[in-house]
């Protein structure tokens, strides 16, 4: 238990270099800035420990500003406690069908009390044939496009979407190494949709990192542009790319 006269706990996502100096350059005299990282998730702990009431709000909104879009919980919540929250908020359900990050969504998101109001099913289609048999992926789609790509993460999402029962679908798709696969995938490719019946947010990650870094970093990344698109922050009908 921290000995202080406030602390504010903010959570943000994916801060570059620059912004991430400018954090840890906020703190003033009596109010410390901590900041601790974990697959691009950062909390960020305001602490007070002498300083008065506005020099401390100073320091707090200041890095609001920072933050912006980053910012996605101002009480310390984790990713997927916002996301159930936001779904619950706007009445809405989800379907997830993971491939090389293996059950790691479903599981963050079961992991929330009250996650089964909004979270309709999870399918782990590792292999070709289940997303062919299970998501109806073309195999044409696959044999030229190969298994990790853009129009095979829409696919594997739009048959999500086919039984029309849940309002969002997410996919994933990706070589998490240590080695490529047969269509001689860079490893760290990996590819995210997020669909609704409006059209799909796709991310193209290029994840430099061992097996566990890659599925959990794409993870995170995922359930944060999930809250993106939900709050209306983040746009559907576009792609996504990021090299991490």
């Amino acid at each position: 238990m921290i000995n202080c006269k406030n602390l504010c706990t903010l959570k943000a996502f994916d801060i570059d270099a620059e912004a991430l100096e400018a954090v840890k350059a906020s703190a003033i005299d009596g109010v410390s800035v901590e900041i601790n990282e974990e697959y691009r998730d950062f909390t960020i702990s305001v602490i007070n420990y002498s300083a008065d009431e506005v020099a401390f709000n100073g320091v707090v909104n200041g890095l609001k500003r920072l933050l912006g879009k980053s910012l996605y919980s101002e009480d310390g919540e984790e990713l997927e406690d916002v996301l159930v929250k936001e779904l619950k908020n706007a009445g809405k359900t989800f379907s997830v069908a993971e491939s090389f990050t293996g059950g790691l969504i479903s599981s963050r998101v079961v992991n929330v009390s009250g996650a089964s109001e909004v979270f309709y099913e999870g399918l782990v289609t590792y292999g070709s044939s289940a997303k062919i048999r299970r998501l109806h992926v073309k195999v044409q789609t696959i044999e030229s496009c190969g298994i990790v790509s853009e129009e095979v993460v829409c696919e594997m999402a739009q048959g999500l979407l086919a039984n029309r029962i849940a309002d969002y679908a997410v996919s994933t798709t990706g070589c998490a190494g240590p080695e490529s696969d047969e269509f001689d995938t860079p490893v760290g490719l990996c590819y995210v949709a997020i669909a609704c019946a409006e059209g799909a947010l796709v991310l193209e990650l290029l994840i430099d990192g061992d097996r566990k870094y890659v599925r959990n970093t794409a993870t995170n990344f995922a359930l944060y542009h999930f809250i993106g698109v939900i709050r209306g922050e983040t746009a559907v009908g576009q792609t996504i790319k990021r090299k991490i």
